[in-house]
């Protein structure tokens, strides 16, 4: 398609203008950034343009994003002018990077593109809100974006990737109807890439470092572990698909599957066919960890994955976020890598001497770090302490392998620049956050739910049989006596602990304890030794044979990192089980939810590399006793990625509707299908009302039809769905004042009453459709009563438009 093409060209065009800044920024990884420059590109490009529509310098049109990109094409050729970088020897050196790079970004996104042109409806679920963000951006002249569901207000919610994607939208010229779903496949297509990438250069610094020399890119293994990579993070499932297939073909007994306690699968039908064909079979698989209170009643806890998230095609900051937390790994994975670095970067002549002074680290780099990071607060709050965590245990480990042991220096030089990116990351995007109102409340107490053992594995299944193996693999390497006390201690606390956890019976929990202790034991071992020995480059076979867990520095760095990524994904599912985030909810729910999701992106990308570690040179066989080993390890290592592989098999056919449909990216079809009055004033709308001026409809309860006039225009309306508002502003004051308001506009037969009330809240237009007038019994003769003081600017199929004089 045509729409798919112009969209290609503006993701191209968008990495084009910050390749330089990203082979500069990446400059300590194999294939230089190269596939993280598309994200990278949306924060250079978005900020720029959204901090100048903030300040007024900038207006919300094609021509400003045209010259904000021109700017940072600029800034690129300056660091190319400097020879910062070099791209002729990059293209030489790594031509076959990019070649394979591009082929995947542009399979996933056509893929992607073909799969949402066979349920591209913006229906149900988050989806109307989500391209009323868009539609609202679309509309607003500078920023903060208008509320379209709350005139007179301004989007109180992490808004930068619908920013992004209403940019990219006015860039095309395309419709925001199309682009919804081509967002969509943007972002799949820079997910797949980003975890390719990360995996990637992972397994690149690995094999280079083994072959002690500098890896061309010759090598095909690199490329295939970043596919396993993609695989992991954005194609496999949980294991609850296959559970599906079972119940659908009348196998188990009923006291299994209330043993298993899937939210609503023993009341699933079963199928006249081997595979589940009830429409919402695949929504289940994010309700796998089910809760149940005292009583026994259910409580609802979500725990989606990336693949329920794309074939659900909500356009939420989750999923947004997604590309750009491989953005920050890679950052981190670079940061990691620069250990032996002086640190006396050319632009530290340029800061002041007492900058120089206070910071660890070039302030430019500094600077970029913060942007990078600081850009996940903006994009999905929840995702900023994680990824600054996973990034700031990245550097402590590459000063601990710089000064070689730990010192009072070590950790200020940690802590200053924690704090200098934390501080610098939130005056960047400050004027988000001075508008930016919450549902937090603060942290609640998990004291009943307690996640069950077989849930948690439906669910990490695939990630802790190779996280396991790896850890069973190392900790089985000859290293206990050159361990120190408090490795001793570590392992004591982390015995008693699971000792108690066994007593009460949360075997999740001992798992996840004696997991998380000898991680923490196997870190720091690794990375004594790395401190200790950069003499290890001119290790021998024979030291490898010995025990020696790597010949070179960059084997042990690569290590550690997936390492530290691992932990921080069992350390996040480890915390959902005694503490949550409080909100409008007052349980769990949106903390496992968003802990897991960052624990699959942690998980997934440790254990794509966990696998290349353990079958790359016989690690398995060796560490556990040879063949045997290395054979069960496998079967189980196949028999779950097989198991793994059913929901991407199955879920994309079910909620495609088998692909028996008529394809198109246009996502309002349903509602010409379905509520054509509407969608032809709606139409009409867009095509002669310009700005944007306060429409009044109907409001509604969360995920219904309500709204829909806003959703589709962007023009705001008094309230839309008022549950919502509440979540975004942790109170319901000014929804709660206004129902009444609407109310009394459309009820009341006192028209003078009426006018002072539209005139107070600044409508201009009102809106009378079906939903209005069931909503609120409407006879003609109320309806009348609009026209002594506005005018009726359309009336066609039921639905009458009226403007204020």
């Amino acid at each position: 398609m045509l729409s798919v093409l112009i969209w290609w060209l503006a993701a191209v065009a968008i990495g084009l203008v910050v390749m330089p800044m990203a082979l500069w920024i990446f400059r300590n990884l194999p294939d230089r950034g190269y596939a993280f420059a598309r994200p990278l590109g949306l924060i250079v490009v978005g900020y720029l343009f959204w901090l100048g529509g903030t300040s007024g310098l900038l207006h919300n049109t094609r021509v400003a994003i045209i010259f904000v990109m021109l700017l940072v094409g600029g800034l690129s050729a300056y660091l190319v002018s400097r020879k910062a970088v070099d791209l002729r020897q990059f293209w030489a050196e790594s031509r076959r990077t990019v070649i394979v790079t591009e082929v995947l970004f542009l399979l996933a996104l056509s893929l992607f593109a073909l799969f949402r042109a066979y349920n591209p409806d913006i229906t149900g679920t988050e989806k109307p809100m989500e391209l009323a963000f868009i539609n609202a951006i679309l509309r607003s002249d500078t920023f903060p974006p208008l509320d379209p569901w709350l005139s007179g207000f301004a989007i109180s919610y992490y808004y930068f990737g619908y920013l992004m994607m209403a940019m990219l939208t006015r860039l095309t010229g395309l419709a925001s109807d199309i682009t919804f779903n081509l967002s969509l496949s943007l972002l799949f297509a820079m997910t797949v890439t980003g975890a390719y990438g990360l995996v990637y250069n992972l397994v690149a610094l690995t094999e280079r470092s083994r072959r002690k020399t500098e890896d061309k890119g010759r090598s095909s293994t690199p490329i295939l572990y970043g596919l396993l990579g993609s695989l992991f993070i954005a194609i496999i499932g949980n294991l609850e698909a296959i559970f599906e297939v079972l119940h659908c073909n009348g196998l188990g007994s009923d006291a299994f599957w209330q043993k298993l306690d899937i939210k609503n699968l023993i009341t699933a039908p079963v199928s006249q066919k081997w595979y589940p064909t009830d429409m919402w079979w695949w929504w289940r698989a994010s309700r796998v960890v089910h809760d149940r209170n005292a009583l026994g009643q259910s409580i609802e806890v979500i725990d989606e994955f990336p693949c329920f998230s794309f074939v659900l095609g909500d356009l939420h900051p989750h999923v947004l976020a997604l590309p750009f937390a491989f953005l920050v790994l890679a950052l981190a994975l670079n940061v990691l890598m620069g250990r032996r670095e002086s640190g006396k970067e050319p632009e530290r002549s340029v800061a002041p001497s007492w900058l120089m002074r206070v910071l660890p680290e070039p302030p430019l780099a500094v600077l970029s770090w913060a942007l990078i990071l600081g850009s996940l607060g903006f994009l999905n709050t929840w995702d900023l302490p994680t990824y600054l965590a996973v990034f700031m245990l990245a550097y402590a480990v590459r000063r601990y392998w710089q000064d070689g042991r730990l010192s009072w220096n070590w950790l200020m030089d940690v802590l200053t620049l924690g704090l200098t990116v934390l501080v610098l990351g939130v005056v960047l995007y400050l004027p988000f956050y001075i508008g930016f109102r919450s549902q937090a409340g603060g942290i609640g107490l998990v004291i009943l739910a307690k996640t069950r053992l077989h849930q948690y594995l439906i669910m990490f299944g695939l990630f802790i049989w190779v996280i396991a193996g790896l850890g069973v693999t190392l900790t089985q390497r000859r290293f206990a006596a050159s361990l120190s006390a408090e490795f001793w201690v570590i392992g004591g606390i982390s015995i008693v602990l699971a000792v108690g956890f066994a007593y009460l019976g949360w075997w999740l929990l001992v798992m996840l304890t004696v997991m998380l202790g000898a991680g923490v034991i196997l870190v720091w071992w690794l990375a004594r030794q790395a401190a200790q020995g950069e003499q290890a480059q001119a290790s021998s076979a024979k030291a490898i044979e010995e025990g020696s867990l790597s010949e070179h520095p960059d084997s042990v760095a690569t290590l550690v990192f997936a390492l530290i990524l691992a932990l921080m994904g069992l350390l996040l599912t480890f915390s959902v089980e005694f503490i949550f985030l409080k909100d409008i909810f007052n349980s769990r729910m949106n903390t496992v939810f968003k802990f897991y999701y960052q624990a699959w992106v942690l998980l997934g990308s440790a254990s794509a590399y966990g696998v290349y570690w353990l079958l790359s040179s016989g690690q398995v066989g060796r560490a556990l006793g040879g063949k045997i080993a290395r054979g069960i390890w496998a079967v189980g290592f196949v028999v779950l990625l097989v198991a793994s592989l059913a929901y991407p098999a199955l879920a994309p056919y079910s909620k495609a509707g088998g692909f028996a449909g008529e394809p198109t990216l246009d996502g309002t079809a349903h509602l010409a299908r379905h509520r054509r009055a509407d969608y032809d004033a709606i139409q009409w709308l867009r095509a002669n009302v310009g700005g944007a001026p306060t429409i009044l409809e109907a409001p509604g309860p969360q995920y219904s039809e309500y709204a829909r006039v806003s959703t589709h225009t962007g023009f705001p309306t008094m309230l839309g769905w008022g549950g919502h508002e509440l979540q975004w502003r942790g109170n319901y004051d000014e929804p709660g004042k206004r129902e009444p308001v609407i109310d009394t506009i459309y009820r009341d037969a006192n028209w003078r009453q009426v006018q002072t009330l539209v005139e107070e809240y600044g409508v201009k237009y009102i809106y009378v459709g079906q939903l209005e007038r069931e909503k609120y019994q409407l006879p003609s003769q109320a309806i009348r009563k609009f026209e002594y003081f506005m005018d009726l600017v359309y009336d066609q199929g039921g639905v009458q438009i009226y403007r204020r004089r």
